[in-house]
This record gives C-alpha cells, structure tokens and sequence, in this order.
C-alpha cells in the first residue's frame, strides 16, 4: 500500500513494482482516499455532493482528521490484505512530514511493517529507492 502526498508519475509504482511489490490500495492525495465514498443518491444532488466532499477523509493540509485518516488506513490495510505499507512523501512537503510521523505510531502499535521513503517530484535517486525499496521487500518475504 502507498500513502502520502500526491504521487502522479506511475514510474514511481513501476519501481516497486518491478522489484517485486504489487501495490494493491493507496491513501494519496489524489487517489483512492479522494475518491473512495460515493454520493447519497437519496438526498438532494447539490446536498448529496457537498456532504460527500465536506465528510471525506481530508487531506493532512485541513488542521483536523487525522484520526478519520489513520482509520481509512487501517480499513484499507484490512480490506486489501496489504502486507506492508510505503509512507512516501515529497521532499520539504512539511504537512506530510507530520502526517507520516503520526502514522508510523499506528503502524507499529499494529504491527504492520512500513518504509518511510523521502522523494522528489521528477523521478530521481532512482538507484537509492531502488535499494530501500529491495530491502523492504526482503523483510515482507522474510515475515
């Protein structure tokens, strides 16, 4: 599973991917947790609409939801079977720097292995993910 800030070039997946991973489920800014619930369509349209963008899960930028955020998670890690979970973020990306680090504790507390992995927007220190992401790999086999 991939969480974290937006992540809109798949070349980074197809690294994870190809060294064996298969990302099941995500929690980024722009993908499943954006688009996750439906609209009641028993309501009003205009009522429906607003009341689904105003209860998603928000996104670690609002002040609040945090804990609404770590549940999506944790229903995600749940649902999907997910066997371990990459905590990525851009670098200098400060509002999920902090998300991250609140996350990882529930992480541990469930003992679901995790790989904090730093990066940049264009597709750079390929070789270094690359490693990280192969050791990670290994520990997830190894479990």
């Amino acid at each position: 599973m991939l969480i974290g800030s937006m992540l809109d070039d798949p070349k980074y997946v197809k690294v994870i991917e190809d060294l064996g991973g298969l990302v099941v489920t995500d929690s980024l800014c722009f993908g499943t947790r954006y688009y996750w619930d439906n609209i009641d369509e028993s309501l009003d349209p205009i009522e429906g609409i607003a009341k689904r963008y105003l209860s998603k899960a928000s996104c670690p930028r609002m002040t609040d939801g945090h804990a609404e955020r770590a549940e999506f998670m944790m229903h995600l890690i749940k649902e999907f079977n997910v066997d371990g979970v990459i905590l990525q973020r851009m670098k200098f990306c400060a509002v999920w720097w902090a998300e991250i680090f609140m996350l990882r504790d529930r992480l541990k507390e469930e003992g679901i292995p995790f790989l904090d992995l730093e990066r940049e927007y264009v597709l750079g220190g390929v070789g270094q993910m690359k490693t990280r992401v192969q050791t990670f790999m290994e520990i997830l086999e190894a479990k």
